[in-house]
């Protein structure tokens, strides 16, 4: 008890309050939501990155659509992207190379499955 004359705060006490604990769980659920997926969004980037620089490489290589294909999906795994090969569209001939990538990655956030979609291209033209 304070002595006679003095106040005492509620924070001195000692006592959590329920907001104290609605807070903290708000910013764990937002850390841990951030730690699941900020990776993705970062592979995805690699990806795109790798997809738009490659693409003028295909073009000169005269790349099969089928070699291409399959240097995109060896990538994804690099990544541990759940790619498949339904899901890279590849166009290529000797004037024009283009690759859509449509991946669907599932992220567990224990309470709810988020599924993020990103869909990635590149397209290069031969300038000859």
């Amino acid at each position: 008890m304070p002595a006679t004359g003095e106040t005492m705060r509620l924070s001195e006490t000692g006592r959590i309050t329920l907001k104290a604990i609605l807070w903290l769980g708000f910013i764990a659920a937002v850390i841990f939501t951030g730690i699941k997926t900020i990776p993705v969004y970062v592979d995805n980037y690699q990806l795109q990155d790798y997809i738009t620089n490659q693409t003028p490489f295909w073009l000169t290589q005269r790349a099969t659509e089928e070699a291409i294909r399959n240097n995109v999906l060896a990538r994804a795994q690099d990544l541990d992207l759940p790619l498949a090969a339904e899901e890279v569209t590849v166009n290529a001939n000797a004037n024009k190379v283009s690759v859509t990538v449509d991946l669907h990655v599932p992220v567990d956030l224990k309470v709810y499955t988020l599924q993020l979609h990103f869909t990635d291209s590149s397209e290069n033209k031969s300038i000859i």
